[in-house]
């Protein structure tokens, strides 16, 4: 079931939270509250997961099944190192089958499994290092099945899960929380209709169609899958955690306007941030981190995004995308350590704004730049689109390319004023939506933080109404987020 669809805004999520806070104002006793509500937690998230495809869950379940009994093996405190790793490889051999065997190409990617098995990795890890202190199944098929977070994640650790499920549970119901969540809500959902899509749409023909593009198609199709992506991104978290916010529980921050960042480094700590934060614990630090020298440093660097890019996925260009990073990443590292500053010094405002301005400015342009290959079909494909920038030559837009920007209800207003007049009438709506997505990146406050504090009122009340009305009526199709591909 996704997020963006009727069965899951107009049937499941009001018939779940109802019960939740049936359960949670009417049971007085907490320890049948409590249990409760964790056959809920369970029960509606198998059914969520379960409408994608039987097969899924099936899958899922093994799984489960599988750690279930590593985990059992650690408790017996026998051989504990060696269940681990056997449990780590496993899961590992298991996710590469699916992703990358040859074997098995072309047939079905389960639903999810790149999050659910480093789910399953982190919880392993932690119950060996002593980090989960004990194992109870109930909480653990919670932590793994939890339906706002199992598609996407973010990737919480189980102790900040846990303890922040177990507080909401004991908490009295805080009805502003379910108008703020609400609000969140509306946003994700704005952000993944009508504007994720709508980019998606120019996205779709501009890499179909690169030998024919002009020079501005070229450079909108790269700047419009780099916001597709973020809007894309950015209001599933909003949803996953308006989800939560509702329920009175706070998911882990996994999105922080990364296309604010200053450099490379400040992107990775605002984009996906969760799953930085795991290839860090997991795989940075037990490499040696940044503790073995400046050389190793760099290895480690250079290693944690190679395996990012092969992460998302197995062609070359996702490897391109990651030695991308992982190479701007090494030299803002370098940079940062030969230009270090005494705290004593000071610098003029207007050349640290500039700086700032600068360095937002180049991050954007080269993220982009490496999400042209994330989104490629071949490396040449990718290469033929930058050329295409420098010598496609200018020319009005394809009709194709514009065409997707035309909303009906956008459209019919303009076609109601004298900007009908205008000879760039029929692109309007492309250079609006253009304007609109660069405000809310560059300018606009992250979502999440303006929910919580902003006040709620008669005017929020309407923007969440006509955010959610505008965004659900705009149903089309089925219309996946992208990183439920990865």
């Amino acid at each position: 079931m996704l997020f963006n669809s009727y069965e899951f805004m107009l049937l499941f999520l009001p018939i779940f939270l109802a019960a939740y806070f049936l359960i949670r104002t009417k049971i007085k006793d907490y320890k049948k509250k409590e249990s409760l509500l964790n056959i809920l937690m369970i029960l509606g998230s198998l059914i969520f997961y379960s409408l994608f495809e039987i097969k899924n869950t099936v899958i899922l379940c093994m799984s489960i099944f599988l750690n279930i009994n590593v985990i059992n093996c650690i408790r017996l405190k026998k051989n504990t190192k060696i269940w681990m790793i056997a449990g780590v490889a496993v899961n590992i051999a298991i996710l590469f089958f699916f992703k990358y065997s040859v074997v098995y190409a072309g047939m079905f990617f389960p639903v999810a499994i790149s999050f659910y098995t480093f789910n399953q990795i982190s919880y392993i890890v932690d119950f060996y290092r002593g980090e989960i202190k004990e194992h109870d199944l109930m909480d653990y098929l919670i932590y793994i099945l939890f339906f706002p977070k199992i598609l996407q994640g973010p990737l919480m650790g189980f102790a900040a899960f846990n303890d922040g499920l177990k507080k909401a549970y004991k908490d009295d119901m805080d009805w502003e929380k379910l108008m703020r969540g609400l609000l969140l809500l509306s946003m994700g959902l704005f952000k993944k209709v009508i504007l994720a899509d709508t980019f998606a749409k120019a996205v779709e023909y501009g890499f179909s169609a690169i030998p024919n593009l002009g020079r501005m198609e070229a450079i909108l199709t790269a700047v419009f899958f780099s916001f597709q992506l973020y809007f894309d991104f950015s209001g599933y978290c909003d949803i996953a955690a308006s989800v939560c916010m509702m329920m009175g529980f706070e998911l882990s921050l996994n999105f922080n306007s990364p296309y604010k960042a200053v450099d490379i480094g400040d992107f990775w700590d605002r984009w996906h941030i969760t799953l930085t934060k795991f290839f860090t614990k997991y795989v940075y630090i037990p490499l040696g981190g940044s503790r073995k020298g400046q050389l190793r440093t760099y290895l480690n660097i250079f290693f944690i995004f190679l395996l990012s890019g092969i992460w998302h996925g197995n062609g070359s260009t996702f490897v391109v995308w990651g030695i991308m990073h992982g190479v701007l990443s090494i030299i803002t590292r370098m940079v940062k350590r030969a230009k270090k500053i005494s705290e004593k010094s000071e610098e003029n405002r207007i050349i640290a704004a500039g700086k700032k301005i600068c360095g937002t400015l180049f991050t954007f342009v080269y993220v982009t730049a490496a999400w042209v290959f994330f989104r490629a079909g071949s490396i040449s494909d990718a290469i033929l689109l930058f050329e295409r920038m420098v010598v496609g030559g200018i020319r009005p837009f394809y009709s194709t390319f514009a065409d997707g920007f035309n909303l009906d209800e956008i459209w019919y207003v303009i076609k109601m004023t004298p900007l009908m007049k205008l000879s760039i009438a029929w692109d309007l709506c492309l250079w609006l939506f253009l304007i609109a997505g660069s405000v809310i990146i560059f300018f606009g406050k992250n979502a999440v933080s303006y929910s919580k504090e902003c006040k709620i009122n008669f005017g929020t009340t309407v923007l969440t109404a006509v955010l959610l009305v505008w965004s659900i009526i705009s149903f089309s199709g089925v219309s996946t987020f992208l990183y439920m591909n990865f």
